[in-house]
């Protein structure tokens, strides 16, 4: 019995000793796990992007806008004087030619004025004529009064003459009767319109084009013009571009002049008008949205040949739709990040889950052969490098 207790008490004095001697060992938390490499590097976060293959391209200019039909030129006629309608000679949609008749406005009475002017005038030439014959029989105060009636007379005749050529209206231009705004036997006042006059040839169609655009226009430039109502596509060319810009809309008034076709077309029409340039030299353009703007520059952040942000200021030109031209800072080849370069800094690590070229249509174009034989060529990924899931997550890389 007594062997059996001291048997028992002499483990667990070996069982609290050996416990007492391994608690006053600690973790050390900056230790490297055992069989670890005490030297190995911290862990590198990579951004992930999308890059593009930038190359010169064509920049001519292809910009679709809506616009209206208008006519090249209208006018509303009116009488000067008003008065009694005596005579309209036109209809709605009647063709007139420049300088025909439109109305007539109190001719009669006018007419009549011009006649007893015509008969004053005869008369003081004759007195006149009558007291220079006399000589020296008569005052030279009565012949000098005679004079100045015949000279008033006259004066008074003129007016009556203007009086009435203005009571006639007529077609200030060739063109097609849009509007009647009075009829026989009612009273004009003074420049009432009576009818509206416009010329459809050629036919107009007003386009409002942002100052982003309106750059890469020019007088003469081709346009093409189509409208809901027939779906041949008519030629026109610039005709005007407004010097200033709308203070509402903050937009410029382009004019489309249609020469060939244009009686298809009626003002009030919708149409779409689309703008070609003749330019097809092949410069280095980009879409805007590639752009980082920085204090100093406007750039881009490219992809080093160690995979790190490279950023590139960037000389610009012209505006080119959604496009810009690069004067200088990039060449061929170079590959732009062209998702997630707003989050980068210079010589951040970049993991480019998608590579396209740029510019087909203005847009960067994924999934070409050229870009796969492209990335064929610089081997497999890293097995450390995971798949890409999204733009701008980061990815521990070691």
């Amino acid at each position: 019995m007594n062997r059996s207790i001291r048997s028992s008490l002499f483990a667990l004095f070996t069982c609290t000793t050996l416990a007492g001697c391994d608690g006053g060992a600690e973790t050390d938390p900056d230790r490297p796990p055992a069989g670890g490499d005490p030297k190995a590097a911290p862990i590198v976060t990579a951004t992930r992007v999308e890059a593009a293959v930038v190359k010169p391209s064509q920049t001519a200019l292809r910009l679709v806008r809506p616009g209206e039909v208008e006519p090249s030129r209208d006018a509303d006629v009116a009488s000067a004087l008003g008065g009694f309608i005596e005579h309209v000679a036109v209809d709605v949609g009647d063709e007139v030619k420049a300088g025909g008749l439109i109305a007539k406005i109190d001719t009669k009475m006018q007419v009549a004025q011009r006649e007893l002017a015509d008969v004053e005038v005869a008369e003081a030439r004759r007195e006149l004529s009558r007291l220079q014959n006399l000589g020296s029989a008569v005052a030279k105060s009565r012949t000098d009064a005679a004079q100045t009636r015949l000279e008033r007379a006259l004066a008074q005749q003129r007016i009556s003459q203007i009086r009435a050529t203005r009571s006639i209206v007529r077609a200030p231009f060739a063109g097609v009767i849009s509007r009647i705004s009075a009829d026989r036997g009612e009273v004009a006042a003074p420049g009432a319109p009576i009818a509206r006059i416009i010329q459809l040839d050629p036919a107009i169609v007003s386009v409002s084009i942002s100052d982003r655009d309106v750059a890469g226009l020019a007088v003469d430039d081709e346009a093409f013009v189509t409208t809901g109502g027939q779906a041949k596509r008519l030629r026109g060319k610039i005709q005007r571009i407004e010097p200033t810009a709308d203070m509402k809309t903050r937009s410029f008034r382009v004019e489309v002049a249609i020469e060939s076709g244009a009686a298809a077309l009626r003002p009030g029409m919708i149409a779409n008008v689309e703008f070609r340039g003749d330019d097809t030299t092949e410069r280095m353009v980009i879409p805007q949205d590639l752009l980082v703007t920085k204090l100093e520059a406007n750039g881009v952040f490219l992809v080093g040949k160690d995979s790190k942000a490279v950023w590139r200021a960037l000389t610009l030109g012209s505006l080119v739709g959604e496009q810009i031209v690069v004067e200088s800072g990039l060449s061929a080849g170079d590959r732009v990040v062209s998702t997630g370069q707003r989050a980068l800094s210079d010589g951040d690590p970049l993991l480019v889950t998608r590579e396209g070229r740029c510019c087909v249509g203005g847009r960067i174009v994924f999934g070409d052969p050229r870009s796969v034989a492209q990335n064929d060529k610089k081997g497999p990924p890293s097995s450390d490098t995971k798949p890409a899931a999204k733009a701008d997550a980061k990815e521990p890389t070691p």
